[in-house]
């Protein structure tokens, strides 16, 4: 006989824009095993966790690997595990199945708290996709397939910010004989906050076609994390009611003795609920349980999933009256969810094998990483319904610090939303251009994010060291949303904004003081490196102009950036021309260019290729330690992942990058530090030195990104002559606000969800709020609209559409000749040169500058830093 059964892990989104967001997952099934790692014969890539449910900062669950334990005999964590202690950062996950009377434990670790006659499953493989962790365990004479699947949605975007994530099990017998079998999965409150003493009330819900658990704290707290974790969520447990085929499904609350032992001794639950409320975790902890019945079978029919949730409200709601129809719905949409997923899955792993395979590996873990500290959210507008124009999506600093949309780390993770679907660009820009572009915000320079203290996003006005590392981030991410995507509505909306950044870094960039740091934390004078991200973001100005209709712009700021990048190259490199400086002057330091990226992704060739060449050669010649190259000949022991791939897609031979790639897998390999993924290490230890968990890991889309079309920038149609508008603002939804999130665990047929409470504004009924048209809402700005199609009428509407893509497509906008490249420094700060001009130029210009190169080191030499900036162009 064949049947099949589910699991779900389901998050809930908060209701309003003033809400943060609270998340974690839950997918139970427990199976112990007593095997060592080292009998999974041709296992190479073992990183310290591997991703269970990970789709948002709260929402976001572990399977520790690492230092010689079974992963599938320990508990699921949140993210931050290394930092908890006394099993604060456990999240209660058990999963068991029994077969012929005999369980057997495939996640979880009760069975080593005492002896309750569970038998070791035993570990066979583990294989990680994008968006699949997938175990092999064998139960006896069964063999179980279990997948845990959060689904990366990159054109469904209520789909993708749906907080689920499933567990599929599929049973298959390896003697040929039907076998007897059960599944079991529960949950414990863990899930709702790091306090573990809080006390929570819970009730059951079975429906025709789902069974679910509902948790929540009595005494919830908006706002507020304990131990990284959101304290205002509820929770949700669910499964498909399977009633067909001589399955059965049966449910239990009560402490987790009693529900587990229901199961191991009867392979089924007594549908009781026990209503005696307590705390989290206490002498009788209590847990959620499901279970299923499948009588004998000789295979499961189809896997069994698990999912979850989020909020400001989450963008999903627009589609969900209740918490039973985003349940169901998700339930029964896991095969083609599944489909979608594998055939995401294929498409990456095909792009990244065509570079090594340890790339792939890369990509598979960062893909989850990247997504898991986001949440799109959408407001409620005034006439009471959601405003499907207001759509923003908002990252946490996971792993460093609690601040919303951090650029640096955005700017980090940029590579995996731009591969995906450019169209994620912009909601990650939006809020931090709203409130920069508002009268709220008096800095001459971009903000480093939008306050500390995510999930509220109070905005931050504040001095910082980062002025031209966060303005040319975003000047630099804004020209590449809007050349993959075609949608040029931001900088149409924040023109002026935009031109302000280009003129401060105009003004800062070619003799970087102390006062300025780079992303790196490093408060270089005269660093090589932070002056050339600045004279890119003045390049992409340049385009952004050109692509606006604004000429005289386009030729000033094309003017200056190549006046500066000339200027560049004669104090970058050191005395024999042979390698790039961490500062100028200094011939013995060096550093990883990586910020050369921008250069290579907005194909600008503002650097000469022999340039390149040379650093290439250069890096290949360093002493390489166990964990790769440390970032500069400052911080011998430092390593960043993020930082090296950029750097590797910069090498002018493939080889190369091929190698830089290999140092960043060797790390993420390394399984003997607790942790999840760390972007920042030390290269001979492999310890932690920042960044676990950190979304920025998405740098690992560097070069795939590279090859990804460009298209024609297209903008709304607006009002008035020329038409540069100032974007009239929506801060409320931002300053003092927050996004809000929930979240879901399930297994088999279970899911949990975890909903953020309010603090200041009740809950509605209409939790989910559906719009009037349930036709599905994809993706926004959907990837196969027809660019004729794509004229824009108004800049609040949907904009963005990307065309269907072209093959052969150059990695330029608008051609080269539309572009004004000004050849000289005599040429700033206008006129109209052409291209031809340009190399004549520079051919010219080379003896001069080997000539000035001693001269300007002597000044250099004995160069003070600058404290005053110099005067600022009013253009």
């Amino acid at each position: 006989m064949q049947t099949h059964f589910r699991v779900l892990c389901y998050q809930q989104p908060a209701l309003n824009a003033m809400r943060r967001v609270s998340t974690s997952s839950l997918i139970l099934t427990a199976v112990y095993l007593v095997q060592s790692l080292h009998v999974l014969a041709g296992q190479s890539f073992w990183p310290a966790a591997v991703p269970l449910a990970v789709r948002s900062p709260y929402f976001n669950c572990w399977l520790p690997t690492g230092q010689g334990t079974n992963p599938t005999a320990r508990w699921p964590q949140f993210w931050n595990f290394p930092s908890g202690s006394n099993g604060v950062d456990n999240l209660g996950w058990e999963g068991l199945a029994r077969v012929d009377g005999t369980t057997y434990q495939w996640l979880g670790d009760w069975s080593s708290e005492s002896n309750h006659g569970f038998n070791p499953a035993q570990l066979t493989n583990i294989q990680i996709t994008p968006t699949r962790t997938i175990f092999q365990v064998e139960a006896g004479p069964m063999s179980l397939n279990i997948t845990y699947l959060t689904p990366i949605e990159p054109s469904d975007w209520v789909r993708q910010c749906i907080p689920f994530s499933y567990v599929a099990l599929e049973a298959a017998s390896t003697d040929g004989k039907p076998h007897d079998f059960q599944v079991y999965a529960d949950i414990s409150a863990e899930w709702l906050s790091g306090d573990r003493t809080s006390d929570a009330a819970w009730n059951t819900t079975m429906t025709g076609n789902v069974i679910y658990h509902e948790i929540s704290l009595n005494h919830p707290t908006p706002f507020k994390e304990i131990s990284g974790q959101a304290n205002d969520g509820i929770m949700f447990h669910a499964m498909t009611n399977a009633m067909t085929n001589g399955a059965s499904s049966t449910y239990h609350t009560n402490s987790d003795a009693t529900c587990r032992g229901q199961f191991l001794n009867y392979g089924a639950l007594t549908n009781g609920l026990n209503t005696v409320f307590g705390s989290i975790l206490s002498s009788a902890t209590p847990v959620f349980a499901l279970a299923v019945d499948l009588g004998p079978i000789s295979s499961t029919f189809s896997p069994i999933p698990n999912g979850e949730a989020q909020l400001r409200s989450p963008y999903f709601i627009t589609e969900f009256a209740t918490p039973t129809d985003v349940i169901s719905e998700f339930l029964s949409d896991y095969d083609t969810a599944n489909q979608r997923a594998q055939a995401l899955d294929q498409k990456i792993l095909r792009d990244a094998s065509n570079i090594s395979t340890e790339y792939a590996d890369l990509v598979s873990l960062a893909a989850r990483q990247a997504f898991g500290g986001i949440d799109i959210t959408i407001s409620n507008g005034t006439d009471g319904h959601w405003n499907t124009s207001d759509i923003m999506i908002f990252m946490k600093d996971i792993g460093n610090t609690r601040r919303v949309n951090p650029v640096e780390v955005l700017y980090q993770a940029f590579p995996t939303f731009l591969y995906l679907n450019a169209s994620f660009g912009k909601p990650l820009l939006a809020p931090l251009f709203e409130y920069q572009d508002s009268p709220q915000f008096t800095l001459q320079y971009a903000a480093a994010d939008l306050g500390n203290s995510y999930p509220i996003a109070s905005g931050d006005n504040a001095s910082h060291s980062q002025g031209i590392e966060q303005t040319g981030n975003m000047l630099i991410m804004t020209l590449a949303h809007a050349r993959i995507s075609g949608d040029g509505s931001l900088i149409s909306q924040h023109y002026g904004l935009l031109k302000s950044w280009a003129n401060y870094l105009i003004n800062n960039i070619l003799f970087p003081t102390s006062a300025q740091q780079s992303a790196d934390l490093e408060n270089i004078v005269n660093s090589t490196n932070l002056s050339v991200k600045g004279i890119i973001g003045i390049r992409a100005m340049a385009e952004m102009s050109e692509a606006f209709g604004q000429a005289g712009d386009a030729t000033f700021y094309g003017s200056q950036a190549m006046a500066l990048i000339t200027e560049w190259e004669s104090l970058a490199l050191d005395s024999d021309r042979q390698h790039l400086l961490l500062d100028y002057a200094d011939d013995t330091s060096w550093g990883l260019m990586y910020n050369l990226y921008a250069d290579r992704l907005l194909g600008f060739n503002l650097v000469n290729s022999s340039i390149y060449a040379a650093q290439t050669t250069f890096y290949e010649a360093l002493p390489v330690s166990r964990f790769g190259l440390e970032i500069n000949s400052a911080r011998t022991s430092s390593g960043e992942s993020a930082w090296l791939l950029f750097t590797a897609a910069t090498a002018s031979v493939s080889n190369w990058t091929k190698s830089m790639i290999s140092m960043a897998w060797s790390r993420a390999s390394f399984n003997q530090t607790p942790e999840v993924w760390s972007t920042d290490y030390d290269i001979f230890e492999g310890t932690i030195t920042g960044g676990s968990a950190s979304p920025g890991q998405g740098a690992m889309f560097a070069p795939l990104v590279l090859s990804i079309p460009n298209t024609t920038i297209l903008f709304p149609v607006l009002t008035g002559p020329n038409a540069p508008t100032h974007k009239s603002t929506n801060t409320a939804a931002i300053v003092g606000g927050t996004v809000g999130g929930i979240c879901v665990v399930g297994l088999v047929i279970f899911a949990a969800v975890l909903a953020r409470q309010r603090s200041h504004i009740p809950l509605r009924r209409g939790l989910l709020g559906r719009t009037k048209d349930l036709t599905r809402k994809v993706d926004p700005f959907p990837l196969n609209v027809n660019p004729t199609e794509s004229v824009f009428t108004s800049v609040s509407g949907e904009i963005g559409r990307k065309p269907p893509s072209q093959p052969h497509r150059p990695r330029t906008v608008v051609t080269a000749s539309t572009v004004p490249e000004v050849p000289s420094p005599q040429d700033v700060p206008g006129g109209d040169p052409e291209q031809s001009g340009l190399s004549s130029s520079r051919s010219a210009m080379e003896e001069l500058r080997n000539e000035m190169t001693i001269l300007r080191r002597v000044l250099l030499s004995v160069r003070t830093d600058i404290t005053a900036p110099p005067p600022v162009y009013e253009g």
